[in-house]
């Protein structure tokens, strides 16, 4: 019997070459480790790793590198009904370069990669139907077919009443122009209800403009909870009710790649969880500290994958902050 999928995440799935060791720049490391990335395959892995049912939609090339990326999904016991191998480009490479400007530590090889031939006909409506939650990223909105094919997904998401987050995951180097990224990003914002951001996300789109004067812009979209992380220094999260600020677990890091996405899986598992946007103080606290512990245990281990914790590591520590 196919297992219930709680959670759907459209986007793009791609291989990171990480420097070793962990944390070396770039243009000085003699050696690279190979480790399976791309923001929305990584929630879907981080999220499942959690005990959420969980599916990605996606395309990558029927290469070596692609059919790896597969066989990663498979053994994470991450849902493909939708994931497509395509011979008409190649998967999508990315060498990590850990520069300080998070905006800056990606550089992409292979554009535009097989995950932009995401088709539109890829989506099935009563795939989505069967969800409770469906995220996606910008990077799948930069160019077609891609792009036609994750509105098509968030029509049907909207039309099942799926909850919809959203997570741009500026990278600036892939867009034709930050104008255009920036434009993109902004009408991409009234499809969501739950925004993720980093604090480096939030001056590219609002700048000049503090987490709580920004807001009400936010929730004029529609926008239900937002969410934007600080790196070493934890998160803030805000409802209509309330705003919350959590520190970081005082860990060893030895590799922030895939933190924001641990931090956005434990934000929908939490989300689910709760059932409503309707929180109280306490209960966004809750809600932070649980996403803020699964983004801070990411970091202990070198890759986004091989890093997310399970949710039983993730419960020792939420007790250890009580």
């Amino acid at each position: 019997m196919k297992r219930p999928l709680d959670l759907l995440c459209l986007g793009e799935m791609l291989i990171d070459f990480v420097p070793v060791p962990a944390g070396s720049s770039l243009n000085r490391t003699r050696r690279l480790a190979l480790a399976p990335g791309g923001a929305p395959a990584n929630v879907a892995v981080a999220a499942r790793r959690l005990g959420l049912g969980t599916g990605f939609i996606g395309s990558v090339g029927d290469d070596p590198f692609g059919r790896l990326l597969r066989d990663v999904l498979l053994q994470q016991d991450v849902d493909l009904s939708l994931f497509h191998l395509t011979r008409d480009s190649l998967t999508r490479l990315a060498f990590v370069t850990n520069d300080a400007d998070e905006r800056q530590r990606f550089l992409f090889y292979g554009n535009p990669g097989a995950d932009v031939l995401l088709r539109p006909k890829d989506i099935r409506a009563g795939y989505l139907k069967s969800a409770r939650a469906f995220h996606f990223g910008s990077i799948s909105l930069i160019q077609d077919p891609a792009h036609s094919a994750t509105l098509a997904a968030i029509a049907q998401a909207r039309r099942f009443g799926l909850i919809i987050s959203f997570d741009p995951n500026l990278r600036p180097h892939l867009w034709p122009s930050l104008r255009q990224a920036k434009r993109q990003i902004l009408k991409a914002l009234k499809f969501c209800q739950v925004l993720k951001l980093s604090d480096s996300e939030w001056e590219f789109l609002f700048p000049g403009q503090s987490f709580q004067t920004g807001l009400d812009q936010l929730w004029e979209t529609g926008v239900q909870l937002v969410a934007m992380t600080l790196g070493g220094k934890g998160a803030m999260v805000a409802n209509r009710q309330a705003i919350v600020k959590v520190e970081a677990l005082p860990i060893k890091v030895v590799d922030t790649t895939g933190a924001g996405d641990g931090f956005m899986a434990g934000l929908i598992l939490g989300i689910l969880q709760k059932g409503t946007f309707d929180l109280n103080r306490f209960e966004l606290l809750e809600l932070t500290r649980l996403a803020t512990v699964v983004g801070s245990l990411t970091c202990r281990r070198a890759g986004a994958i091989p890093g997310f914790p399970s949710l039983r590591e993730v419960k020792e520590n939420l007790r250890s902050l009580r």
